[in-house]
């Protein structure tokens, strides 16, 4: 989020353009601000204008069918051989993701034939920009396609030699849709951040209590039903980013409001910003009661709490000299489409700003220096690559990071914490694939996310997967009767065999003898055994029941994330009745793995070790001529349970 996406595709249109690609169209927004956003930044990178008027690039942003000759022109300038390089001028169009504006750029590209280009000799590069958002298909589980899903494919058939490339932070509705789909990815390039960079990790997890004032209930109830007065937090947050403003004397701040989707609770809020800081420049600027009031009250607890969480401050005093010039110069700006139109945010015009709206100010849209952000928004359906998507806050900003500060929905918090081990988990995965050359339709799915929370929108999605918790401190049985032939157990067995000079009996039942064996294992090599044993090499019959090979791969993906952050952690590895088989009868295609209570024995599921991950091998023989199998049994430790999503 924030870390240079836009700057990744500018680089690779000035990479095409050096080798010879002459056509490049960027998908960018659904927005107008968003697309004028990414426009100028376009421009202003790539120095689309030159002062000698001979510049490399021609830049059309939505442009119609009228536009196809001079787009012609550039594209034979390019291909023809001996032109010399100051006039080869490369194209970039830029459209938004909509149906009539794509339709416009198809029938320009379909038009260019009669200006004398070959697109079937022309390679183009397309550009997808937070590709994740309205381009899918939102009606494949009715089996129809929507009007902007249709007009992309529309405009990539109209291209006949292209590269769709597509950019998004958030890649869950893309990794997800169905892999026959054609905007289903092929392969993966996972962009690293630049130094300075602050995002999740910094602000969720190892400065979460500095970073996050999170808003209770009542709160919460109060900031969303305001109609005549300010709500107490927002107060407060105004006077954290109008404090972190004097501190930091040079270079643009922000504060961004994001109090609901609602347009009629963002107008209310920009009255609140405007009326409260109108109020405040006047009250700051008399020595009489009220300003003391107002800087016991709401200045003197934010400057503490700046203090408390590692910012280096200037005394109150001084900053308070300095704040009601600050309020003078600061623009406070309502963006949403009821706004004005002509009160964009022209960042350029004020070092101070501050922004209040809804969705128009997520997806996408940058805003530059922000600071402070108040948002008592709900998560609605709980999809985390859309409220992910309202992190304005993480970019580079570890220069003053300890002055920034975020008020929100205590639901949103959990959410953006639970989405920092989520998104560890998935670009470790998605860097792996990358970096072995696994195409993407090859490449299993597999997350980390709680179940309480979904991935994406179910709207685009029609692949079967399973999204479960993993549990802690219970049984969890793989006990499916696998298909006729199966193995015994494989790489399980294979890795139970060479630790078994240290296995120990455990006699814990009292009973002694040569009952159930135990040994310690590494826990990164049960999990290459799993992972082994669900997906063969040769395809071959050691893989067990569909159904169990889901669980056992997220029960592989959660405990490989533990490993991450505990590299030496074990298991009790356990072979039941010291590999003896079982004789169980099968029910419903399942049987019962483990022995129960008995007068003499504690039953199988008292064998486990407090705060360890246990894994019991039970040898059966299924009767009634059912196969010989391995059952497994694990039980995670609650301090290493979470969610898992994998495909089907």
């Amino acid at each position: 989020m924030q870390s240079g996406k836009t700057l990744s595709f500018t680089t690779v249109m000035a990479l095409a353009r050096d080798n010879n690609i002459p056509l490049m169209v960027l998908l960018a927004g659904t927005k107008q601000n968003l697309h004028e956003q990414t426009a100028k930044r376009l421009a202003d990178d790539l120095a689309v204008e030159r002062d000698d008027g001979l510049s490399p690039w021609e830049l059309f942003e939505n442009p119609r069918d009228t536009a196809a000759a001079d787009v012609a022109d550039n594209i034979r300038s390019m291909q023809a051989e001996g032109t010399p390089e100051q006039f080869r001028k490369a194209t970039v169009v830029t459209v938004m993701k909509n149906p009539s504006r794509l339709d416009a750029v198809r029938s320009l590209l379909d038009k260019l034939s009669q200006y004398g280009v070959d697109l079937a000799a022309t390679p183009v590069l397309v550009v997808d920009d937070e590709a994740d958002q309205a381009g899918l298909n939102a009606a494949v589980q009715n089996d129809e396609q929507t009007a902007t899903y249709r007009a992309i494919l529309a405009l990539r058939n109209s291209v006949p030699r292209h590269t769709y490339l597509m950019y998004t932070a958030t890649p869950q509705a893309n990794l997800l849709v169905n892999l026959a789909d054609v905007l289903s990815p092929d392969f993966v390039s996972v962009l690293t951040p630049g130094r300075g960079y602050t995002g999740g990790k910094y602000f969720f997890q190892r400065h979460r209590d500095r970073f996050v004032r999170r808003l209770k209930p009542t709160e919460v109830t109060e900031a969303l039903n305001a109609t005549t007065q300010p709500p107490t937090t927002l107060l407060r947050a105004l006077a954290s980013y109008l404090l972190a403003r004097a501190q930091k004397t040079s270079g643009r701040m922000s504060m961004l409001v994001h109090p609901s989707h609602t347009k009629d609770l963002q107008g209310i809020y920009g009255g609140f910003v405007t009326e409260v800081t109108a109020a405040w420049q006047e009250v700051l600027t008399d020595q009489g009661p009220d300003r003391k009031e107002l800087v016991d009250h709401v200045f003197s607890p934010a400057y503490q709490d700046l203090v408390d969480g590692g910012a280096s401050m200037s005394p109150l005093e001084d900053l308070l000299e300095t704040v009601p010039h600050w309020i003078q110069h600061t623009r406070v700006r309502v963006v949403n489409s009821q706004a004005d139109v002509n009160a964009g945010v022209n960042w350029a015009a004020a070092a101070s700003w501050i922004l209040v709206g809804g969705n128009k100010l997520d997806r996408g849209f940058t805003v530059e220096g922000l600071t402070t952000t108040y948002m008592p928004r709900k998560i609605g359906a709980g999809q985390v690559d859309t409220v992910q998507q309202r992190a304005r806050f993480f970019g580079y900003k570890r220069s003053y990071a300890d002055l920034c500060r975020a008020w929100l929905n205590g639901d949103t918090a959990l959410v953006f914490e639970h989405y920092v081990e989520h998104e560890e988990v998935l670009r470790a995965e998605l860097v792996k694939a990358d970096t072995d050359g696994i195409s993407l339709k090859a490449w299993k799915r597999k997350m980390l996310l709680d179940p309480s929370f979904k991935p994406t929108r179910k709207a685009v999605i029609d692949i079967d997967y399973f999204h479960d918790r993993i549990r802690g401190d219970r049984w969890m049985s793989m006990d499916r009767v696998p298909y006729a032939g199966a193995s015994v157990g494989g790489p399980l067995e294979e890795l139970w065999d060479s630790l078994a000079g240290a296995a120990v009996i455990d006699d814990r039942d009292g009973r002694g003898g040569n009952h159930n064996l135990r040994v310690a294992a590494p826990m990164a090599d049960v999990v290459k055994a799993v992972l082994d044993w669900v997906t063969p090499e040769d395809g071959g019959p050691t893989r067990p029941a569909p159904e169990d090979v889901a669980l056992l791969n997220q029960i592989a993906l959660l405990l490989q994330a533990r490993l991450d952050d505990a590299p030496a952690l074990t298991v009790d590895l356990y072979l039941m009745d010291g590999g003896e088989q079982r004789s169980r009868t099968s029910r419903s295609g399942a049987v019962d793995l483990p022995t129960g209570r008995s007068n003499n024995y504690k039953g199988d599921d008292h064998f486990f070790t407090e705060a360890v991950t246990s894994f019991q091998l039970h040898r059966v023989m299924v009767k009634d001529g059912g196969p010989e199998m391995l059952g497994v049994r694990v039980r995670v430790p609650q301090a290493l349970a979470g969610g898992v999503l994998v495909q089907a």
